[in-house]
């Protein structure tokens, strides 16, 4: 009967023993991985202006331009909230028009202004020109814009796309497609009459653009995020972690961090003046930080088990 309950105790140790193991190689194969894992998920961020600092604002980035030309609503008040429920997903291959359509029109446009322009722009003709094709994971997202009261009802943005490449390193041949687009954009006569011009970005602008408007990334993050910077040749942009870092020039220079969470997309965003002090910060209820508390507290857990077997069987065996 002893040598039954010893065995039963060995199996119990050598199991939890094992699974502090598997934690380990799961909590290191994010990073480890050779390849790109999408980790999109259905759920809702909540997002707080943490800080703005109006004055340091404006001696640094632009007294002229405030939060609320980058993100809409009160994103310059603190305290302030928003949110984004990502509804739904897929991997898929996009054409050019798609992406044009998807990725480079939102960065200008407003949503009803993109169905007004894809109506007058042939789409079988630009996919006929450009031929690259782009796979992808893309999203739908319900956007809340930032207020210092309670949420309206319904979204502000009910539609809004959120886009990772499967391979980073395609977003500049996809911005040159983009680039030599404009022209034959911009001589369309209905969209002259309108009034509407399609804009030619660099690629620093571009990174900077879609970074504020539905870039996600894949894992292993940091490799994504330096494919990405390195595939497009952004001179002021670098990573660190799951965090990329951008150099910007207003008043004076200074620098903003986006942060990304386990699901691939954005988990705080901070800007720092010349001097590195935060003058304003976005953050998460649902940062990357939520699930290596969760690992930390399991791994926790795992060990307390492990040493109460132990001091259990020392125990009995007295």
């Amino acid at each position: 009967m002893r040598l039954i309950k010893s065995k039963a105790r060995t199996s119990i140790l050598s199991l939890t023993i094992l699974s502090l193991f598997l934690i380990g190689i799961l909590s290191t194969s994010i990073v480890a991985s050779s390849t790109y894992q999408h980790t999109l998920t259905k759920g809702t961020d909540d997002f707080v202006i943490e800080l703005y600092n109006d004055a340091e604002w404006k001696n640094t980035v632009n007294s002229s331009l405030t939060p609320s030309d980058w993100f809409e609503g009160e994103a310059n008040v603190t305290n302030a909230k928003s949110k984004t429920t990502l509804r739904g997903w897929s991997t898929t291959t996009s054409s050019t028009f798609e992406v044009l359509t998807t990725v480079f029109m939102p960065l200008f446009f407003s949503e009803g202004e993109i169905l007004l322009l894809s109506n007058l722009i042939n789409g079988t003709k630009i996919n006929n020109n450009y031929t690259n094709e782009y796979s992808r994971s893309y999203g739908l997202r319900s956007v809340w814009n930032y207020t210092s009261t309670e949420y309206e009802e319904a979204p502000s943005h009910p539609r809004d796309g959120i886009t990772a490449l499967q391979n980073p390193s395609e977003y500049k041949p996809m911005l040159d497609d983009y680039n030599e687009l404009t022209e034959y954009l911009n001589g369309i006569f209905a969209i002259q009459i309108l009034g509407y011009s399609f804009t030619n970005m660099s690629e620093e602008e571009f990174l900077w653009l879609h970074a504020l408007n539905g870039l996600a990334i894949a894992e292993p993050h940091e490799n994504y995020l330096e494919s990405l910077i390195t595939g497009l040749g952004c001179e002021n942009a670098s990573v660190s972690g799951s965090t990329l870092i951008i150099e910007r020039y207003g008043v004076t220079s200074y620098t903003v961090e986006i942060s990304y969470g386990e699901r691939g997309m954005m988990s705080s965003f901070t800007v720092k003046d010349i001097s590195d002090e935060v003058i304003y910060k976005i953050t998460s209820s649902n940062s990357e930080w939520l699930f290596y508390l969760l690992l930390i507290t399991v791994s926790a857990v795992s060990v307390a088990l492990v040493v109460f077997a132990v001091v259990i069987g020392r125990k009995r065996k007295r």
